[in-house]
């Protein structure tokens, strides 16, 4: 070992290590570029060293070159900027690791034949009887070319022999012929559910099926062997390391049963997971059930896990107790008893609560009872989320804020079409109140909410929240924030959420080499531009998992 100079000495000293923790020999260094560390000063430096998992140094190019042993790797940035591993607070990822490999995203396509040549592709590189999916992230309005309805001649164009579903959102799907007939559906079926199969005016149908109507094409897309989803995970993860995310909150969802996370729990058992992976618990995924004793129960029985960094659970919600979801708002005061009752074993077993809601009504109530909890069960150090809180008030944020709770802002409006987004008036301007949080010292974090409502790509939301640019082009966000705030929401303030902070959100000596070097400069390039930013290196705890350099 190489012995301590007077300048190594000092920067190990600044850096928090000592001679006994720390051999002086980095692995890797990184100069010659501009490093964003998202450090409380939002320092900005030149170089950074690595040592094993973890960064053994940041500051000027001397100061890191005089670290360098002759076995140390050495990297030119080149003059491209870092940013610290980004951090989604609030993504459905294992549903959709699920079909990723049939799955075609169209987030941020602006064409639509660009949108169809992307299905054909798809399609010639599947095996025989497999489906092409497209499933959210997208909405008519971002195709300049087109901007109409699918049509099923069209569809039938595209892939004639293959069968291929488009999803928009939670609203509507879209079959072709193929589809349509691997699903038993004929210009004679009759559905009298939710929503509709829609047909034109002679009894044709036109391919779109609408709500619930969803579901006669949906329950005939094949099964995924286990194999198979094994090796899709793996898609899924290198598609997002592609996007410069290191780390994801996976919060259930609609149809996610506890064999969504056998997968990841493979990967992470045998080291090939190149995600760092959060995930709460809730009764979908089979913890808890759907009675509030039952919800009691388990958060009575299992415990939290505050200290895994690869693949952990801590969190109970997106929905902790179906009651809570009412719409229109209308809960009975027993229920309200319950979820306090709820709220009460949280607190006393080390639970982090995540609470969707939309709605300042529902936020307004559910803080009566965390109030109530507080007396007795002080819950801020349990950082209790609201999760989306798009049309809470400015009272409600200052409430929240009282309690120690924290807000995770999510981008699924960024997408929502425009004549939605019309119909919102100016109200839907203010939708979520990032600004009006930030204002008021609130302590958030941005996250997608993909990937059937949004875009899982970070820089489409950090874009959309400094921009205020819909994924159709259209200025629908008078809440924006500055391009600092936004970078902070997406990494050291999502690290504070998941209780990682000692460990993630910001490149400083003692935390994961988790970080993204971009293809562009973050901090100056066009507002416009950064949704259009990508990462051209991912390292996750020093190892590379993407790399174009």
């Amino acid at each position: 070992m190489r012995s301590y100079n007077a300048l190594t000495t000092v920067l190990l000293a600044l850096s928090g290590l000592t001679a006994c923790n720390a051999p002086l020999e980095p692995d890797w260094i990184l100069t010659n570029g501009r490093i964003l560390t998202v450090d409380t000063g939002f320092s900005v430096v030149q170089a950074l060293a690595i040592q094993d998992d973890r960064i053994l140094a940041v500051g000027s190019d001397e100061q890191i070159m005089a670290l360098a042993a002759a076995g140390t790797k050495h990297t030119d940035l080149a003059g491209r900027t870092v940013v610290p591993g980004l951090i989604d607070n609030h993504m459905h990822f294992v549903r959709a690791t699920q079909q990723w490999y049939r799955h075609v995203r169209w987030d941020g396509i602006n064409s639509r034949a660009q949108a169809f040549e992307m299905i054909k592709e798809r399609a010639r590189n599947l095996p025989e009887g497999e489906w092409v999916v497209v499933v959210g992230g997208w909405n008519f309005g971002q195709f300049h070319d087109n901007s109409e309805l699918f049509t099923l001649a069209e569809l039938d164009t595209v892939a004639p022999d293959i069968p291929f579903y488009i999803q928009e959102g939670y609203r509507r799907g879209f079959a072709n012929s193929a589809a349509l007939t691997a699903a038993g559906i004929t210009g004679e079926t009759v559905y009298a559910g939710r929503g509709s199969l829609v047909k034109d005016g002679a009894g044709n149908l036109t391919g779109e099926l609408v709500g619930g109507a969803m579901d006669l094409v949906t329950a005939f897309i094949p099964a995924v062997a286990d194999d198979v989803w094994d090796a899709s995970l793996q898609q899924t993860t290198t598609s997002l390391n592609k996007m410069g995310l290191t780390t994801v909150y996976d919060v259930g969802g609609n149809s996610v049963t506890p064999a969504h996370y056998d997968a990841v729990r493979r990967a992470a058992a045998s080291d090939d997971l190149s995600m760092r992976v959060f995930y709460s618990l809730n009764g979908q995924t089979g913890v808890g059930g759907g009675s509030a004793e039952e919800i009691i129960a388990a958060l009575e029985s299992l415990s939290p896990d505050m200290t895994g960094l690869r693949f952990a659970q801590f969190g109970y919600g997106e929905t902790v107790y179906r009651p809570m979801r009412a719409q229109p708002w209308q809960i009975s005061q027993e229920d309200l008893d319950k979820f306090e009752a709820i709220s009460i074993a949280a607190a006393e077993n080390g639970w982090q609560l995540n609470e969707h809601s939309s709605r300042d009504e529902k936020i307004r109530d559910m803080l009566t009872v965390f109030e109530l909890v507080n007396e007795t069960h002080p819950i801020g150090a349990l950082r209790w989320t609201i999760a989306h809180n798009d049309a809470i008030s400015p009272d409600s944020i200052l409430r929240a804020i009282d309690l120690g709770m924290v807000f995770a802002v999510h981008a699924s409006r960024r997408n929502m079409s425009p004549e939605r987004m019309r119909s919102a008036g100016e109200a839907g301007q203010h939708m979520p109140p990032a600004r009006t949080i930030h204002d008021l010292g609130g302590v958030w974090g941005l996250g997608s909410d993909a990937t059937t409502v949004a875009s899982p790509n970070p820089f489409h939301t950090l874009g959309w929240v400094v921009s205020g640019r819909s994924g159709s082009g259209d200025q629908t966000l008078v809440e924006t924030v500055s391009r600092e705030a936004a970078l902070i929401a997406h990494t050291r303030t999502n690290a504070y959420m998941l209780f990682r902070e000692n460990d993630l959100g910001s490149l400083e000596p003692g935390k994961l080499a988790d970080f993204a070097v971009l293809d562009r400069d973050y901090l100056t390039v066009p507002e416009a531009e950064i949704e259009n930013l990508r990462s051209v290196m991912t390292v996750i705890g020093g190892e590379i998992v993407y790399s174009e350099l």
